[in-house]
């Protein structure tokens, strides 16, 4: 994954400095006209991290002033939010969010900013599919298949999550209100002991992010079921989508975006829309992208933001009909 995202983010590099030609859009008078901040509600090192940096490196050239990357991890990505959304409305302070914005409604008591109102929705960045696998040793070869084993195991059939109200978690709990059945969920401590649960047959279902499956799908002891999103994915061609299989609320991939707080100026949100559409089709870009499962997902601010309620509204009500607990 790490060699994947550098070849991502050196073709993005490239990319940006082409079409943000240094002083192409800012003059004199004009923003910005001091330092913007870019905020990482995530720690340093990881693949919000580096698409930020990336980015941020590129607005300086375009802008020729400093856009300053800054790591505030903690809370679930709420610390990072939180800085983003209480920030003056001028446009020089900026981030990353993720598809932890639209889950953290679910699974928190309080929340220290309004999830939709208290941001101005920038653009997408990017994105790539979950994907529902199986043990490949079950004789469950579709979601139907799924459906009809979890109806003929009632109480006994387990699927695996990495935690109680991640993403993975409530997926799966979605699809189990849609199809009418039940499973019982463990959760654990991360993807990668989750994915070893699934090989050993403790708990053979489970939604994740497509880079972690990948692998073991292509030795033969995981088997893809579904993507989440509405075209199917290049990676696996033959697996039909979430839209596909009538299962609208699971048109939901993993996620990351450019949010500022609520007020910016419509002339800074344009220039900066304009900046992220413009190296996000790049076709060299969305090559490079592509090649490593991740799909290039530039949006309008209006998009994204009517994406972000939609995605909170459907998560917020598969998390109280499954009664997972919100913490304080």
């Amino acid at each position: 994954m790490k060699t994947a995202l550098n070849s991502v983010l050196g073709a993005l590099a490239l990319s940006l400095s082409v079409c943000l030609a240094p002083g192409a859009v800012a003059q004199e008078g004009k923003y910005p006209s001091k330092p913007v901040t870019f905020v990482v509600p995530f720690p340093a090192g990881g693949s919000a991290d580096s698409v930020s940096r990336a980015l941020a490196e590129n607005l300086s050239q375009r802008w020729s002033q400093p856009v300053v990357v800054v790591n505030r991890p903690g809370g679930g990505t709420l610390i990072g939010l939180n800085s983003i959304a209480s920030a003056a409305p001028d446009g020089y302070t900026i981030g990353m969010n993720s598809i932890s914005h639209v889950v953290q409604p679910a699974v928190r008591a309080k929340l220290p900013f309004h999830p939709v109102e208290g941001f101005t929705y920038i653009s997408k960045v990017l994105e790539a599919p979950f994907v529902l696998t199986t043990n490949a040793s079950l004789p469950v070869k579709s979601v139907p298949e799924l459906t009809t084993y979890l109806r003929e195991h009632p109480g006994k059939a387990n699927y695996a999550s990495f935690g109680v109200g991640s993403a993975g978690h409530i997926f799966f709990e979605i699809l189990l209100q849609h199809s009418g059945v039940q499973a019982i969920h463990v959760p654990y401590k991360g993807t990668a002991e989750a994915t070893m649960a699934q090989i050993a047959g403790d708990a053979p279902f489970m939604f994740d992010m497509i880079v972690s499956p990948m692998p073991h799908i292509k030795t033969g002891k995981l088997r893809p079921l579904m993507v989440t999103t509405s075209a199917r994915s290049k990676q696996l061609p033959d697996v039909p989508t979430s839209k596909e299989l009538g299962i609208t609320d699971l048109e939901m991939p993993t996620w990351f975006g450019l949010v500022g707080p609520k007020g910016i100026a419509p002339a800074v949100l344009q220039e900066l829309n304009a900046a992220v559409t413009a190296a996000l089709r790049n076709p060299a870009i969305v090559e490079v992208i592509e090649k490593n499962g991740l799909t290039p997902a530039p949006s309008s601010p209006e998009e994204f933001r009517s994406f972000v309620e939609r995605s909170i509204n459907t998560i917020s009500r598969a998390a109280q009909a499954a009664k997972i607990p919100k913490v304080d």
